[in-house]
């Protein structure tokens, strides 16, 4: 058995017994160890989200997330920076932030790009770059209407976003069109059907 084998079956049982703490160690060590392998970045994103979560230790959850980047393994390396450039913005460190979302929204046409554009308007804001902030939200806004075309949970999940755009620039028609729509997708996440249902009741 190689080490890595014997890592992840330690994995497995830790994640049975539900030992929070000892889950994110063998994460960890698989991080280290095998941090260009599939396997030890996705370990490097989940133990990036405890440490930001449940640890509430920012800057050591950045420091996951930017080796976990690095890997360039789909989807964790992804998702990886858009926590980053998020753990960046939450720290007030916008010109970083934009740095790091710039990268991760220049990605293919799918939900996980689509999160980094909607951040990076966000970040561009809080640098004071309000007209390329306009720029990528317009965007943001063409991107999510590409992928709401689509079916599936992905498609529902962007006409949410782009329905709750819409309430945001009170642009009513729309909105309940996309948030009915939305809805109308029994896959879409149940938080999102909660702030849907609710959106719509006051449109």
């Amino acid at each position: 058995m190689s080490a890595l084998e014997a890592l992840l079956r330690d994995l497995q049982r830790a994640l049975k017994t539900r030992d929070e703490g000892q889950v994110a160690s063998v994460r960890r060590t698989l991080f280290e160890g095998f941090p260009t392998d599939k396997a030890g970045a996705e370990a490097g994103y989940k133990l990036g989200l405890y440490l930001l979560f449940r640890e509430q230790q920012l800057n050591q959850a950045a420091e996951v997330f930017r080796g976990t980047a690095k890997s360039k393994q789909a989807p964790w390396a992804l998702m990886a920076r858009t926590s980053l450039g998020q753990v960046l913005l939450t720290q007030g460190k916008f010109q970083q932030a934009c740095f790091e979302l710039r990268k991760a929204a220049n990605g293919g046409p799918h939900m996980l790009t689509a999160q980094a554009k909607g951040l990076l308007v966000l970040a561009l804001k809080e640098a004071g770059n309000g007209n390329e902030a306009e720029r990528v939200r317009e965007e943001h806004l063409a991107l999510l209407d590409q992928i709401g075309k689509r079916e599936g949970p992905e498609g529902a999940h962007a006409r949410f976003f782009l329905g709750m755009e819409y309430k945001h620039d009170g642009r009513r028609r729309e909105a309940k069109s996309m948030l009915s729509s939305a809805l109308g997708n029994p896959r879409l996440p149940k938080d999102a059907q909660a702030a849907a249902k609710a959106a719509l009741e006051t449109l």
